[in-house]
């Protein structure tokens, strides 16, 4: 199994949306992948908590899609078939079912959470992925986020 981690390469703006999703980690079309750690990052100051709520994806996004690579963490493996896809020119990804997790970062710059999954993780299946969704209008502020997974 091989260990990846990524990490946005630079904060978000959060939308003035309700269930809105901000990154969707996109498994590759051959591999599933196993997430072990997800964290979420409040960067700057907002008048209002910011709910989220990780989700399964139903439906890719479309249009353009840019998105965030991520590094092995044993520098001998090769490149993640996962990417973490981050904004969509059409349509963001959607989702189906329940929530997995949710959490709620206060009105605070440097606020957080992470969500942690005992082995054998949060299974993704090839070709799908999981949204960090915000769940709650709210006003802007700049988020951050991270994923820790195993490529199997």
């Amino acid at each position: 199994m091989a260990r990846y981690s990524v990490a946005a390469a630079a904060a978000k703006a959060s939308q003035n949306l309700t269930d809105a999703p901000q990154w969707n980690l996109k498994a590759g079309a051959t591999k599933s992948l196993a997430v072990y750690e997800i964290g979420v990052f409040l960067e700057s100051g907002t008048a209002a908590a910011i709910g989220f709520a990780l989700l399964r994806m139903n439906a890719v996004g479309t249009g353009a899609i840019t998105s965030d690579t991520p590094t092995a963490e044993d520098p001998s493996l090769g490149a993640a078939s996962a990417v973490l896809e981050k904004t969509w020119a059409t349509t963001a990804p959607t989702t189906t079912g329940s929530a997995l997790r949710r959490g709620t970062t206060p009105a605070t710059i440097g606020t957080g959470f992470i969500w942690v999954f005992p082995a054998p993780g949060l299974i993704v299946p090839a070709a799908g992925g999981l949204v960090i969704a915000q769940t709650a209008v709210a006003t802007t502020a700049n988020l951050r986020c991270y994923v820790g997974f195993d490529e199997n």
